[in-house]
């Protein structure tokens, strides 16, 4: 009897001692699954870090492709004015020079080229002289009056102009059946356009900003 009950007291003592070493594997079992909880967690985190470093680099590139354009606007403003306006009558003048050269070779059409290129010329210096005096408005004038309105009304008609002759240029270099002259002349439009675009671009800049009268000045101008 003594024997049986030291055997199942020691019986006892091993499943006592068992149960104590599940309890003493519990904090382990606990720490492990904290573990793989906090990698679960990091894993899950790293697509939301990507997607907001991509957000970032995004914003970074909007913010740089602001101040490029900024940039560019502000060559054309400057550049210095005296400076890009002569660059403006230097291209223009090129340009009307090859269109002379194609205008020579290409007979009956060649003519119209060669009339239309002879008023591109003359219109962009008389642009530039329009652009000069706006550029030469006081800053009180300017204040008070706003800018010079009938210069830049006479501005837009001569830009009207060009363009219309413009696309008569674009129609004419159509019927041109020399493929070779065809990309000449349109080489030499694209530098009219661009010299067009920069001017109305200076003309819409000239009209910005605040003025106490320049809504008058601009219903008599």
């Amino acid at each position: 009897m003594q024997a049986q009950a030291a055997k199942n007291g020691s019986g006892q003592g091993v499943k006592l001692g068992q149960a104590g070493t599940q309890v003493s594997e519990t904090p382990i079992q606990n720490q492990e699954q904290n573990r793989v909880m906090n990698q679960a967690q990091v894993q899950e985190n790293q697509p939301e870090d990507a997607v907001q470093t991509q957000e970032q680099n995004r914003v970074m590139n909007q913010g740089e492709e602001s101040q490029i354009k900024t940039q560019e606007k502000n060559e054309v403003k400057s550049g210095t004015g005296a400076d890009r306006s002569e660059q403006r009558k230097s291209d223009v003048a090129k340009a009307v020079k090859e269109m002379l050269q194609v205008a020579d070779r290409e007979g009956g059409i060649g003519q119209q080229v060669k009339v239309i290129a002879q008023n591109q010329n003359q219109s962009q210096n008389a642009l530039e002289e329009n652009i000069k005096k706006i550029e030469n408005r006081g800053a009180v004038s300017k204040f008070f009056f706003g800018p010079n309105y009938g210069e830049i009304k006479d501005a837009e008609k001569l830009l009207a102009q060009n363009r219309e002759q413009i696309r008569e240029l674009n129609r004419i270099r159509t019927e041109i059946s020399d493929e070779g002259v065809q990309n000449q002349l349109a080489e030499q439009i694209r530098v009219l356009e661009r010299t067009s675009q920069e001017v109305e671009t200076l003309l819409e800049d000239a009209q910005e900003g605040f003025s106490l009268f320049g809504w008058l000045n601009k219903l008599i101008s």
